[in-house]
């Protein structure tokens, strides 16, 4: 039997029990008489007249949920306003409305979800609720739920209003400490190489304003000078794109690990650097590229990858010829001889940088400390990032 089906019987069976209850005391009334007897049936007869129009009038509504913000990071707070409207004036004297909540949501309790009100004959019904610390992932609400009844529960309603609505909850971004390009922190923990702040370009000369030169390119003393737009010339370096390969196999610090690797790529992509993600352990993996759009996909991916037990990391990317030459970033919260090994087979180490993520609790395995050591022998960057210090570092 269909969920609506059973509760049409539901109501039905309870209406026709204060059918019985309000005969029993119309014959108690007229059988017993006296003052208490028709005290009690009188008493009675409003509340059953009521329960019974309750039952007959339908419960129909719109529902519409505001959202205040569409774009969220993890961590943020979720603001919902819900607008209920109602056909009929039947005054109804209590209403319960909840926002069903996704299992995406892992929510501990739904009380901030769901909310009583008193609307009597209001036909415009409002509430409100916010959700710190949202979860990252693709949440899809999908409904309105409003639970309705007469005084003392003889007969309840429940309507389901299909709503729906998809929330996008990114990565956090953390503000990444970063290291010059000539300066190697040997102690770790402290700071992230990273050659995204270098120029890639010098300043060798000026040139007239042509069309499609960027605005910021404009020399405005040259052009003071000689009453004309006049833009900068630059030298090209020879341009270094970023690959990012993140090991996402790591229940402990999962969520860090997504969002470093969010972190590095869209700081990457903003200053114009090509980049793209390789995640170890999936067949899904991003081609080198830059752009709005492209960072978009990236991020998208993040947002909805989630932590499978069963999945084993795959190393074999991180000496693919089509990456030679690009700046590598490998974010990983176990550093294994598999991992080493595959590391220290490449010829241009320089251009690698690990990034090691540990709880601040944990401590480095011996084994570790003797991969870290290696790895930094051999001219590969290596950083040890705790998450606590991490987290205090959010970018908003």
């Amino acid at each position: 039997m269909k969920p609506q089906d059973r509760l049409a019987v539901s109501l039905w069976l309870r209406v026709m029990m204060l059918i019985i209850l309000t005969a029993a005391a119309f014959c108690y009334a007229m059988f017993q008489g006296g003052f208490v007897s028709l005290f009690l049936f009188y008493a009675f007869l409003p509340y059953a007249l009521y329960a019974l129009m309750f039952a007959l009038v339908p419960l129909r509504a719109t529902a519409k949920r505001t959202l205040q913000h569409t774009r969220l990071k993890a961590g943020d707070m979720l603001s919902v306003d819900l607008e209920i409207k109602r056909t009929n004036p039947f005054p109804y004297v209590y209403v319960i409305i909840e926002d069903d909540p996704p299992d995406t949501f892992h929510l501990q309790e739904q009380i901030e979800m769901k909310q009583m009100l008193f609307p009597w004959f209001r036909k415009m019904w409002r509430f409100s609720y916010q959700l710190n610390d949202i979860a990252r992932g693709e949440h899809h609400l999908t409904a309105v739920r409003i639970k309705t009844g007469d005084m003392f529960g003889f007969v309840e309603k429940e309507v389901i209003i299909p709503l729906e609505k998809k929330l996008l909850v990114y990565p956090k971004m953390l503000d990444l400490p970063v290291e010059s390009a000539d300066s190697v922190n040997e102690n770790g923990g402290k700071a992230v190489h990273s050659w995204l702040n270098e120029p890639t370009n010098v300043t060798t000369g000026v040139r007239e304003y042509q069309q499609g030169d960027r605005f910021a390119w404009v020399d405005w003393k040259t052009t003071a000078r000689r009453g004309q737009l006049m833009t900068k010339e630059f030298e090209q370096n020879q341009t270094k794109d970023l690959v990012v390969f993140a090991d996402f196999t790591d229940e402990v610090v999962f969520e860090t690990v997504v969002s470093i690797a969010a972190s590095v790529l869209q700081t990457a992509v903003k200053k114009g650097v090509p980049a793209g993600l390789v995640p170890l352990g999936d067949q899904h993996a991003f081609r080198v590229d830059q752009g709005e759009l492209h960072l978009q996909d990236m991020l998208y991916y993040l947002t909805r990858v989630q932590y499978q037990p069963s999945r084993a990391p795959e190393y074999k990317p991180l000496a693919a010829s089509e990456y030679l030459h690009s700046g590598k970033y490998v974010i990983t919260g176990q550093l294994q001889e598999e991992l080493a090994a595959s590391l220290l087979g490449n010829r241009n180490k320089k251009n690698i940088t690990v990034l090691l993520v540990k709880r601040a609790v944990d401590r480095l395995t011996t084994k570790e400390k003797l991969l870290v050591d290696r790895l930094k022998a051999s001219g590969i960057r290596t950083t040890i990032l705790f998450e606590e210090e991490l987290h205090e570092r959010t970018v908003r």
